[in-house]
């Protein structure tokens, strides 16, 4: 190592140009085809291991089951007719967009459901139903006779005009209308204030207007406090566009209906969420690690000039890194997005390093040459040494059945050496460029008292040695309250809009994005585990086609043919193609408002109240409309009023026309249920039933996805879905990164091992990652900071990290035969590229994601206590070695170097001439 690290030195000082222009070119290619061809996956699912069983399920139902998460707009207010102005034009606008979305779902429509939709209403509800239709009849035969909004208003007109004279049959069926009438010309009048084109009032406004009519009809939560409108973007790729045109929608639906709280959530817009706020957190946190690391450099060293070089040649390798992780994987993930800043924060210590000991080298009036020479081949040893120790820790993930951690291994160990190529290189060529003189010039003339300092452990071990035992005991005594936090919810940014309307859901009415898949090869089957769903104490909902597929429908024919014959008495409306005529119908609304007036009158004596209360109902809609017909213009009031007026005849119409065309047959068939519903609870092949469960629990706890599953398998053997997944996820997450960290360990002690050749140096070298680890446990129990599925990756960085303050401070030993860091370069070295690192993770903890935060805190406190016990403890435990007999030559086999002689390779002391004399060979060097 020596031999190659010497010539590195010699091509350096000789050719330093060779060594730097290329290196410049490869890294703006690097950044240009990053640039152009890195991905951003935001899909958990992508990051665990295909093999399992689970897993392999999984993929077979989104397979068979064209199963895909749904978008999820919640729309909440106490108006329940501003939630549904709001979802009727948001699903009107999803529906238009074909080439993003699919199933978009807000409301039970029979249009939808096809010729056999009755089928599915329950027996209860269809002879409600013949009820109602029986007893709207005559207000639906008095709409569909007429054809325009004016014609609307003259049926209430005329109404009142003959109430005194007409019979008593014709004045319920004008009473009985006034419901509808008055909401009819209350949308009217909303439809005019509203920016946008007006949705139809619904064919519930003619007969049935209540809000429990409302809440059948649309998907609803929270006693029609929220609204709600799902879809599925056309294909999984297409979710990050679909997410973002989902949110434009809603905007602009905003803009249209205020006055409403609405956020859009589900599983893609939580992942896709998760990952931009993590981009936009590494990039702050990338660009303020690299400022802080550089302020300490310059401070520490009092010098500017190279500091910025060690950055340069930073930057370089980080440029490498990018364009091998574009090459080797093209993509980023939730957990490999961290590793710029991790980079950062270890790969600077090399430069560091280096920098301190030439420094060294050249306060002790050695040659430039000689100065490069030493550094690279004793530092730059302990260096590549220790490059090569956090490499294999992290390569070691590699080793793990986690796909996520393995590319994190990959990407974060492949990059720590590509980064030392620089550091090797470009950094000592960039050196010998500024000269002899100039690099001088910049060197302090004092040392700083850090030796005095370090004194106090050296002439007192013992004291500090049991200052190091008291913390571990405490740390020890707090160990057993570290815990594991699997809620993934809890790692997003606090206020972040869907995970806030998640808990919504949630909280609402049991409902969430999570569901299991149950998957039944045989339709009795289906039925017959339905129902001992619907029993277990966990479960909440449960939907399934698979009883409408097997049951016999013979009760309900009677009744669907009766509604059949009701409606096909009833005339389809006809439209009125041309506009409204805004005059006719501003003079049709000014004499039913005086009429009203009359009647309203007139009934306070002779009347109900409940008639009183619906005229003046009526008696206000018509004068709110009349006001909204004086201050709009007339161009304006008819456009929307004409689209009002469309909207609400062609819904009647097409209502009518899907009533009389349902067929009442004894057996529905998979063929009878509409695609969207079809393919979502029917396999392709129609020899699969999926029955879909919500759970009463919430199922981003570890705890409840555990018991709810128990529960779903007590009686079922195929259970799949996203709360299997996030199972999986968690659990393989945490066994993955234990095992890495075990991993790294053997493959650091083995390195370690190869360096020193001695068992004792492995233990010395391990001994500060070992307590700085339950230090920093300790910490967490004490804090209550909690392992998650973002900070567990400590595990292994930590030992990667804490390993290089072992492994230089040793080093330096051996060469020195004494514990005395501080008064060398190693110690300054060590605390500098410690703070650095410390800096480059705790850039981590602005972030507002908070896993990536606690990641950054987490990381920050397991390098400080690392570094305090290699600094600290080793030392002081190496000086109370020497002290009790036990003789450090032979704890790390220190070997002295031989005497100088004719034959022996030397460099020789420089001349008094600017360019000194040096010699060179190919075996050890030494002073």
């Amino acid at each position: 190592m020596e031999r190659v690290l010497v010539w590195i030195a010699d091509h350096v000082f000789q050719h330093p140009w060779v060594w730097i222009l290329p290196q410049i070119a490869l890294a703006a290619l690097s950044i240009w085809y990053t640039a152009n061809h890195l991905q951003f996956d935001s899909n958990r699912n992508h990051l665990v291991n295909n093999d399992t069983a689970d897993r392999q399920l999984y993929l077979k139902y989104i397979r068979d089951f064209e199963a895909q998460d749904e978008l999820i707009a919640v729309v909440e207010s106490e108006d329940t007719e501003k939630n549904r102005q709001f979802v009727e034009r948001l699903g009107r606008r999803l529906e238009t967009e074909t080439n993003l979305f699919r199933s978009v779902f807000y409301k039970g429509d029979l249009r939808v459901m096809g010729p056999k939709a009755l089928l599915f209403v329950p027996e209860e509800e269809l002879q409600e139903m013949v009820k109602r239709l029986q007893e709207a009849r005559p207000v639906l035969q008095r709409f569909s006779s007429v054809s325009n909004l004016t014609s609307i208003l003259r049926i209430a007109l005329d109404g009142i005009r003959s109430g005194a004279s007409a019979d008593e049959q014709e004045t319920q069926s004008f009473l009985d209308a006034l419901p509808a009438l008055t909401r009819i010309i209350r949308l009217a009048s909303d439809a005019l204030k509203r920016p946008g084109l007006p949705p139809s009032p619904g064919v519930g406004a003619l007969f049935d207007s209540g809000p429990q009519a409302e809440q059948k009809l649309y998907l609803t939560a929270a006693t029609n406090r929220i609204y709600l409108v799902t879809a599925r973007p056309i294909t999984p790729d297409k979710n990050a566009e679909a997410v973002r045109r989902f949110r434009e929608l809603v905007e602009k639906t905003k803009a249209e209906v205020p006055g409403v709280n609405v956020g859009v959530t589900g599983e893609p817009v939580l992942e896709i969420d998760e990952m931009e706020q993590a981009r936009k957190d590494m990039s702050r946190a990338t660009v303020l690690a690299l400022v802080l690391c550089a302020f300490l450099f310059i401070t520490a060293y009092r010098e500017i000039r190279r500091p910025l070089k060690a950055i340069a040649a930073l930057l370089i390798g980080l440029s490498y890194t990018l364009g091998f992780t574009t090459i080797a994987i093209g993509h980023l993930n939730i957990l490999t997005l961290t590793f710029l800043p991790i980079l950062i924060g270890l790969a600077i210590d090399f430069g560091i390093h280096l920098i301190t000991r030439y420094e060294e080298e050249l306060r002790h009036r050695f040659g430039l040459h000689h100065a490069l020479t030493v550094t690279l081949s004793r530092t730059g040893k302990g260096v590549l040494t220790g490059a090569l120790t956090t490499a294999g820790a992290f390569l070691a993930m590699g080793l793990t059945d986690f796909r996520g951690i393995r590319e994190m291994g990959v990407i974060c160990g492949v990059g720590l050496l590509l980064t030392l190529i620089p550091m090797m290189t470009f950094l000592p060529a960039s050196l010998r460029i500024a000269g002899l003189r100039s690099e001088r010039r910049t060197l302090p003339h004092t040392l700083p008292h850090r030796a005095r300092i370090e004194q106090l452990w050296l002439n007192h071990p013992g004291w500090f040695l049991l200052g190091a035992a008291a913390i571990t005991i405490f740390s020890l005594i707090h160990l057993p309250k570290v815990y594991f936090d699997y809620n993934l919810l809890h790692l997003q940014s606090r206020g972040l809009p869907a995970v806030v309307f998640e808990h919504k859901l949630m909280e609402a009415d049991d409902r969430s994005v999570l569901f299991c898949a149950v998957i039944v090869d045989s339709l009795e089957k289906a039925v017959r585990l339905e129902e001992e769903l619907r029993k277990l104490p966990t479960v909440a909902h449960v939907e399934s086609m698979a009883r409408y597929l097997a049951e016999d429908q013979s009760d309900k024919v009677p009744l669907i043919r009766q509604i059949t014959q009701t409606v096909s008495k009833i005339p389809l409306p006809k439209l009125d193609p041309e506009p409204v005529n805004v005059s006719e119908l501003h003079a049709t609304v000014r004499s039913l408002d005086a009429y009203l007036g009359l009647a309203t009158t007139f009934a306070a004596k002779e009347a109900s109240s409940n008639v009183v209360a619906q005229l003046r109902a009526l008696q206000q809609a018509v004068r709110d409309l009349r006001m909204q017909l004086i201050q709009t213009d007339h161009a304006t009031a008819s456009q929307k009023l004409t689209a009002f007026q469309r909207a609400l005849f062609q819904d009647l119409r097409q209502t009518l026309l899907a009533l009389h065309s349902q067929k009442a047959t004894r057996q529905i068939t998979p063929e009878d249920i509409p695609r969207p519903f079809r393919h979502r609870f029917i396999s392709r092949k129609g020899n699969e039933y999926l029955i879909m469960v919500t759970s009463k629990l919430d199922l981003w706890e570890k705890e409840n996805q555990e018991r709810f599953l128990q529960d779903l398998r007590s009686v079922a053997d195929k259970v799949t879905g996203t709360p299997v997944q996030l199972y999986l996820y968690t659990t393989q997450l945490k066994k993955s990164y234990q095992q890495a960290a075990v991993y790294a360990a053997i493959a650091i002690a083995f390195l370690v091992w190869l360096h020193f050749r001695s068992l004792t140096c492995v233990f010395l070298s391990l001994l500060p990652v070992g307590l700085g680890m339950i230090w920093m446990a300790g910490w967490m129990g004490w804090t209550g900071l909690p392992f998650n599925p973002a900070n567990i990756m400590t595990l292994p960085l930590v030992i990667g990290v804490g390993i290089t303050n072992g492994l230089h401070i040793l080093h330096r030993c051996r060469e020195e035969t004494a514990p005395c860091i501080f008064s060398r370069s190693t110690g300054k070295a060590v605390l500098v590229s410690g703070l650095t690192t410390i800096l480059g993770f705790g850039s981590l903890m602005i972030a507002k994601h908070r896993g990536i935060a606690s990641l950054g805190q987490l990381m920050s406190v397991g390098t400080a206590t690392c570094m305090i016990c290699g600094l600290v403890v080793l030392p002081s435990l190496l000086s109370w070695s020497e002290r009790h007999g036990w003789s450090l030559n032979k704890w790390l086999k220190i070997h002295s170097y031989p005497k100088e002689s004719a034959s022996s390779p030397s460099i020789s002391k420089p001349s008094t001439n600017s360019k000194p004399a040096i010699s060179v060979s190919t075996s050890k060097i030494h002073r």
